[in-house]
């Protein structure tokens, strides 16, 4: 027991050894260790004598190492075959507070690495302080962000909600993503749609698989009744067959594109078509984010704001780039337009550029949408593949005007019922804008898509034209990568952490173990059971908690790589005091933890 005696030594405190338990004690009538035990009591009555008048020798310097202050040099201890014994002129400190440990340690030389917390008496390694934002999770903002679109994805309509019957059995957790249904009660027994850009009654759902618990975005459409299971499965052949050619990183197979919202399948059911496409949380169209507000205010279809030229390219750029995949392999995207395209990872960070966004990303990450769909609807009124992607290339062309004009211009408003000398005049006022306010290189580019007078140039070209403004992408693709490496440390450290803390959680405490009932409270797990006091009920004087979280990542760090370096783990009576090191107490941890996973009961398949 430790006494208020400044000049007894506490026998307690021995140096624990794995597989050879605690080292033995001293023999009190050995010569060496009594001479050694009576140097050390009349150091420690000077040095205690020499503390008392000035306050307390222990003090930090401010630059992250300890020293000792202006009172008399700490006496040594006693080292009998690597075994070091302290004393403790105050037992009434808290048990696992650092000063009740220093007083003990102010008997060691300067060579003793035993410290607590560990990280105070480092003279020659000054790590930087870990926090939970630089070493366990994301950075805030993307914290924040992602947590909104965990949000998003759990959204569930009401259990009464008349729409569920719209959806297949096959899939639950239905939430309608038509912005058109946010104000729908479900006080009546119908649902309400309206017309969608195929000319058919739809209606779009997040919804989750039975089959795999996946997230999925399926589309209903009524009144079809052009389309047979033939047609559907013709038209599936000829975009899930691994006609991308990238099956050996697709396991699903199918078209598969960074730049496209996968297309999983076609299926009949309830009299309606349905699509089964990848669900994006948070994803708004192109529409939705740059003219759905000048529509609200009744502005109608031109009221939006021209872009950035910059922005214009790195949304071309990335709908170049699927455009070209889809022509690749002998298909047509068909569905280009301002309310098919997505629009994910927009700029949620404060104070970044016009063209920032999460990671370094552009400030749009753009996919098409609804590919498949208008090949099935229309397919007895298909055209040649040829007409399919001059008509594609067309579509950019009015997506590109769109973008640069501010108003939301349709291939139809120019093209259909119209003449060549009408469509030229029609192009004229919006080219001399783009010519105004935009560089040559755009104006070209646009003018070479929409020529009435000439036929649209092929994808090949427009790539081949804007090869530059690739690199450009590309750099900022490769910023983006470095940072999420640097935000996948985070996430790996915190992994590491949370192995660690489940294993100390299954050992920690355990009521009983078998017949044991004292199996957590004795031999190796009274090691574990003290360390995680050491790390994570420290106090101050006062016994209040001490909140230092960059002593318990630094502890569970060193306890993961198994660090040599010794620490002074102190039970809550104050009457035990163990001397381990960091690769000990994980060698205790791994010891107790794979002996209950021998013991443990098989987990029931849910199968």
């Amino acid at each position: 027991e430790i006494t208020d005696d400044v000049g007894g030594l506490s026998m307690t405190a021995k140096e624990w050894r794995p597989g050879q338990g605690f080292a033995p004690t001293p023999n009190a009538s050995s010569p060496s260790s009594s001479g050694s035990s009576a140097a050390a009591a009349n150091a420690t009555r000077q040095s205690s004598a020499g503390s008392a008048g000035s306050g307390g020798a222990w003090k930090n310097t401010g630059s992250g190492q300890s020293s000792w202050g202006e009172a008399e040099a700490p006496s040594q201890a006693i080292d009998v075959n690597g075994t070091h014994y302290f004393g403790s002129p105050n037992s009434s400190r808290h048990p696992h507070h650092p000063s009740a440990a220093q007083s003990s340690l102010n008997d060691n030389t300067s060579h003793t690495n035993t410290t607590i917390p560990s990280h105070n008496n480092q003279q020659h390694r000054t790590p930087r302080r870990s926090t939970l934002s630089n070493a366990l999770s994301l950075p805030m903002e993307e914290y924040h962000h992602h947590r909104e679109l965990s949000l998003q994805s759990a959204r569930e309509m009401e259990p009464n909600d008349p729409r569920h019957k719209a959806v297949p059995p096959s899939f639950c957790r239905a939430y309608c993503l038509d912005n058109r249904h946010e104000n729908d009660t479900g006080n009546n027994n119908t649902i309400t749609q309206q017309r969608s850009s195929f000319g058919y009654p739809s209606s779009l759902f997040r919804v989750t698989s039975a089959t795999d618990g996946n997230l999925y975005c399926l589309r209903r459409i009524d009144s079809v009744r052009c389309v047979s299971h033939k047609i559907a499965q013709t038209v599936m052949h000829q975009w899930l067959s691994n006609a991308s050619g990238r099956e050996k990183h697709n396991n699903n197979g199918g078209f598969d594109h960074p730049g496209v919202v996968r297309w999983y399948k076609c299926f009949l059911s309830q009299r309606a078509v349905f699509f089964v496409h990848q669900y994006h949380a948070g994803a708004v169209t192109l529409r939705e984010r740059f003219f759905s507000h000048a529509q609200q205010q009744g502005q109608g279809g031109g009221g939006g704001v021209p872009l950035p030229e910059s922005l214009i390219w790195s949304c071309l750029v990335q709908l170049v780039s699927a455009i070209r995949a889809v022509h690749g392999n002998n298909l047509a995207v068909r569905s280009l337009q301002l309310n098919h395209i997505l629009c994910t990872q927009e700029n949620i960070m404060s104070g970044t550029s016009s063209s920032g966004g999460p990671y370094g990303l552009p400030k749009l990450r753009l996919r098409i949408n609804c590919i498949g769909i208008v090949d099935i609807l229309e397919f007895e009124a298909r055209k040649g593949l040829e007409d399919l992607q001059s008509a594609d290339m067309r579509a950019l062309g009015c997506i590109l005007l769109s973008m640069t004009t501010g108003t939301e211009i349709n291939v139809n408003d120019i093209y259909r019922n119209n003449t060549v000398q009408q469509q030229a005049q029609i192009l004229m006022e919006y080219l001399q804008f783009v010519q105004q306010n935009y560089s040559r290189e755009m104006y070209v580019l646009v003018h070479s898509l929409l020529n009435p007078n000439a036929p649209p140039s092929s994808i090949r070209g427009i790539a081949g034209s804007m090869a530059m403004r690739a690199f450009d992408e590309l750099d900022g693709a490769h910023g983006c990568i470095d940072e999420m490496h640097g935000a996948l440390a985070g996430i790996y450290e915190s992994g590491r952490a949370m192995r660690l803390l489940l294993k100390l959680a299954f050992v920690n405490e355990r009521p009983e173990f078998g017949i044991d009932k004292n199996w957590s409270e004795s031999g190796d797990c009274y090691i574990l059971k003290l360390f995680r006091d050491f790390v994570f009920h420290q106090a101050d004087g006062a016994g209040r908690p001490v909140m230092d979280l960059g002593h318990v990542v630094s502890s569970l760090n060193k306890l993961d790589a198994a660090d040599e370096e010794k620490i002074v783990l102190t039970s809550r009576d104050g009457k035990n005091v163990l001397v381990v090191s960091f690769a000990d107490v994980a060698w205790c941890l791994e010891k107790a933890y794979q002996e209950l996973c021998t013991t443990s009961v098989p987990i029931p398949s849910m199968t």
